[in-house]
């Protein structure tokens, strides 16, 4: 077959065929790029957005199936999922298979941000890509949490309107944003067929999007190429294509659809009576994935705690690839160490006792904990070599932020998700 002749891009809206002559030599290029096979090695990405994709292509597969038996309406839908979980041939496994997978996705995306992260592949020219994925966790987030109302139960019920809540309490705005969202004064009707709307087509959609562009642009920032892991142009070791690369991952995606459906065959997704406005479940507590912003309402105000400190904390983790600090990862205590140390120590405190004052004792103790270890690395910051208190010397700044923000999300989602009961007060989850 003749080559297709190459047009100037100019002309690209008057011949189709220019574009999907660019989009084969692109894969193509792709696909037939070798680099060295120690640079695709597992210890580097744990294929944790492979299998994140995965996870998504399950719930479409699945959601599509479901849809096929669901009606977002009032009591009906409630009806559907039972007949779902007892009546419809392999309805129980469709749902449970949808509701682990969709868990699965939200752990597996915070996994696949936070090695980034460490990895420093968040640094330029990845800094647009890493606010891609940043979007990407929030859509994430927004699918499961639209798609928890959908069996209009009591603990889908009562856990939405925990976030409407939230919603509710922004200054000025908040009153009129979750009347938009309800389309009325608390959740109903209307309620059940936006998020219907929202989880089956709006959402999707835009995952789909921008996942597509988040593809494209780790192809455009240069893949997954680690500069530490670059040889010299005599390195005889052995090299592999992407397309290898794609084969080992859908290897991992299968083995991880198996675990999920062995956990769908083994576990129903919960499901309880109909959703009753004038009964309220003690806890009444939102999907997993937003008790760490239950347990901070137990401490702070509505605002506060669901709108302030969130959206600072997502505001840092798109900002902080546009400041030039640190690019060469150095040491916290490379450079005027007294005087860090003293800002170290001064921050801690300061933070402690904001805490105690507000007596917010579950997220007090990262503080302490990530606060002994950075003063603690401060006096191994002398050493050199490989061993363990090196290594803790030696971790720069960005280290510590990342590693106190994943020991709050995940010390505040445990203790909300297995320590609080009814009134939200402590219990031992062995002895309830």
């Amino acid at each position: 077959m003749a080559d297709i002749p190459r047009l100037p891009d100019d002309n690209i809206l008057g011949n189709p065929i220019l574009p999907l002559e660019r989009w084969q030599r692109e894969i193509k290029e792709i696909f037939s790029a070798r680099v060295r096979e120690r640079q695709f090695a597992f210890r580097h990405t744990w294929y944790l957005g492979a299998l994140t994709l995965g996870t998504f292509t399950i719930q479409l597969i699945t959601g599509i199936l479901l849809m096929l038996y669901y009606h977002p309406s009032i009591p009906q839908a409630h009806a559907d999922i039972k007949d779902l979980q007892f009546v419809v041939s392999s309805g129980a496994l469709l749902r449970n298979l949808h509701r682990w997978s969709a868990h699965a996705m939200v752990f597996l995306v915070f996994a696949h941000m936070a090695k980034v992260f460490f990895r420093g592949a968040y640094r330029p020219p990845r800094e647009l890509n890493w606010n891609v994925g940043l979007g990407l966790l929030q859509l994430t987030v927004l699918l499961s949490y639209t798609g928890y109302l959908l069996p209009w139960d009591q603990i889908a019920y009562w856990g939405t309107t925990v976030g409407s809540n939230i919603l509710g309490s922004v200054p000025l705005v908040g009153d009129k944003l979750r009347m938009i969202l309800l389309g009325g004064n608390r959740v109903n009707a209307n309620f059940l067929l936006r998020f219907y709307a929202l989880h089956t087509m709006v959402l999707p959609l835009g995952l789909i999007l921008v996942i597509a562009i988040h593809i494209w642009r780790l192809h455009k920032d240069g893949g997954m190429h680690d500069a530490r892991e670059a040889s010299s142009p005599g390195d005889a070791s052995p090299t592999m294509s992407y397309g290898q690369l794609l084969f080992r991952e859908g290897i991992a995606v299968q083995l991880l659809a198996t675990v999920l459906i062995l956990i769908a065959l083994r576990w129903n997704a919960p499901l309880e009576q109909l959703a009753d406005p004038t009964h309220t479940p003690n806890p009444a507590k939102a999907p997993w994935y937003f008790t760490g912003l239950q347990e901070l309402l137990h401490y702070f105000p509505p605002f506060v705690a669901g709108v302030v400190l969130p959206g600072l904390v997502m505001l840092g983790l798109m900002v902080v690839p546009y400041f030039n600090v640190n690019i060469k990862r150095e040491s916290l205590w490379a450079r005027n160490k007294k005087r860090r140390l003293l800002a170290a120590t001064g921050l801690v405190v300061a933070v402690a006792a904001a805490l105690i004052g507000f007596k917010a004792w579950v997220p007090l103790a990262p503080v302490l904990v990530i606060g002994g270890l950075v003063l603690l690395a401060a006096q191994f910051s002398h050493r050199q070599g490989a061993g363990m208190r090196a290594w803790l010397g030696s971790r720069p700044l960005p280290f510590w932020i990342m590693t106190w923000f994943l020991m709050e999300a995940v010390t505040l989602t445990a203790v909300g998700t297995f320590f609080r009961g009814p009134g939200w007060s402590w219990v031992w989850p062995w002895k309830s």
